[in-house]
C-alpha cells in the first residue's frame, strides 16, 4: 500500500511541478505580449496562447495538488477527483493531437503568416521597442536561416540590396551571396521531420506518466475502500 501511495504522490508531484512551470511561462508570455502593439497576427495569437497556457497551468497545478494531498492523506474523494481530472486531461490531449494533425496545413500557414507579418514590421520605427525586429534577428541568428522560405524573401520587404545583418555569420559583409541560404520555416520544418520520433517518444512518455497516475490512484482508492469496509463494516 505504501508503495502505491508513494508512486501516486510522485506522479502527482510531477503534475504539480509541470503546472507551475506552464503557469509561469503563460504569465511571462502574457506580460510580454503588450510589447507587440501593432503586430496584429502575432499579438492575437500570442495573447490567445498566453491565456491558454495560464488556464492549462492552473488546471494541471490543481490536479497535481489534489493527487499529492489525496495520496498522503488517503482521501478517497481527492483521489477520485484526481483520477477523473487526469482522465479528462488525457482524453483532451488525444483530441488536441487529432485536431492539430487534421489541421496541420492551417497551423503551418498560420506560422508562415506570422513570420511574414513580422518581416513587414521589421523596419518599423514608429515604436520604441520593435519586438518583431528583435524576434526575427534572434531566430535567424540562432537557426542560421534567412527569410521564410528562402533568403531572397527579404527583397519583398524593402531589402533589395541585402538582407538584415542577422542573416549573415559575418555581419560586417552581409549580402544575398554571403547570407544563410535556407529559410527559417524550411529549417524548422526539417528539424521537426528529422526529430519526429523523439518528439513522439516525449509525447508517449507524458501519456505513460498520466496512465500510471490514473492506474495507481484508482488502485489506491480501491484499497482504501476495501480496508475501510473491513475495519468498519457499516461504513459508507
Amino acid at each position: 500500500k505504501q508503495w502505491y501511495q508513494r508512486r501516486v504522490a510522485i506522479t502527482a508531484g510531477i503534475f504539480w511541478a509541470a503546472g507551475g512551470v506552464i503557469l509561469g511561462v503563460g504569465i511571462y508570455v502574457k506580460v510580454q505580449v503588450d510589447n507587440l502593439v501593432g503586430v496584429t497576427v502575432s499579438h492575437d495569437t500570442l495573447n490567445t496562447s498566453a491565456l491558454f497556457l495560464i488556464t492549462l497551468g492552473c488546471i494541471v497545478f490543481v490536479v497535481g495538488l489534489l493527487g499529492c494531498c489525496g495520496s498522503l492523506t488517503q482521501n478517497r474523494c481527492m483521489l477520485l477527483l484526481y483520477f477523473s481530472l487526469v482522465t479528462i486531461i488525457f482524453l483532451g490531449e488525444i483530441a488536441l493531437a487529432i485536431a492539430v494533425y487534421a489541421n496541420k496545413d492551417t497551423v503551418t500557414q498560420s506560422i508562415k503568416d506570422q513570420f511574414s507579418d513580422c518581416m513587414g514590421k521589421y523596419d518599423n520605427t514608429t515604436t520604441p521597442n520593435n519586438v518583431c525586429k528583435d524576434a526575427i534577428d534572434s531566430v535567424q541568428s540562432v537557426l542560421h536561416c534567412c527569410g521564410v522560405n528562402k533568403t531572397t524573401d527579404w527583397k519583398d520587404y524593402n531589402h533589395p540590396l541585402a538582407p538584415p545583418e542577422s542573416c549573415c555569420e559575418d555581419q560586417t559583409k552581409c549580402n544575398y551571396s554571403t547570407a544563410y541560404q535556407d529559410g527559417c520555416f524550411t529549417v524548422i520544418n526539417t528539424f521537426v521531420n528529422h526529430n519526429a520520433k523523439y518528439i513522439g517518444f516525449g509525447v508517449l512518455g507524458v501519456a505513460l506518466v498520466e496512465l500510471l497516475g490514473m492506474s495507481l490512484a484508482c488502485y489506491l482508492r480501491t484499497f482504501i475502500i476495501k480496508r475501510t469496509e473491513y475495519l468498519e463494516p457499516h461504513a459508507a
